[in-house]
């Protein structure tokens, strides 16, 4: 899991999809604690760095579907993962 610098929150899934799709650019990755720098298409830098999920606020759900893992904001009425997708609250 990863705290980012824009209050979010993101799985080692959602890293890694941003970096393969080029939705972010890793500018600079540090090893411990471990934490990434990364460039967004916008051209603002996010800073990602580890916790432990039981660091995670109350609001903060983690669904897994298959091999993928994505956080959920359940503030929201409609549940928006931190990578945009919308997602029916069931």
């Amino acid at each position: 899991m990863f705290e980012g610098s824009n209050g979010r929150y993101y799985t080692h899934w959602q890293l890694y999809r941003n970096l393969e799709r080029g939705s972010w650019r890793l500018c600079i990755y540090q090893g411990r604690p471990e934490r990434y720098l990364v460039e967004a298409a916008d051209r603002r830098l996010l800073l990602l760095a580890a916790i432990d999920p039981e660091e995670l606020p109350d609001w903060v759900e983690i669904r897994i579907e298959g091999s993928v893992a994505r956080v959920v904001d359940r503030r929201r009425s409609a549940s928006t993962t931190t990578d945009g997708e919308r997602r029916r609250r069931e």
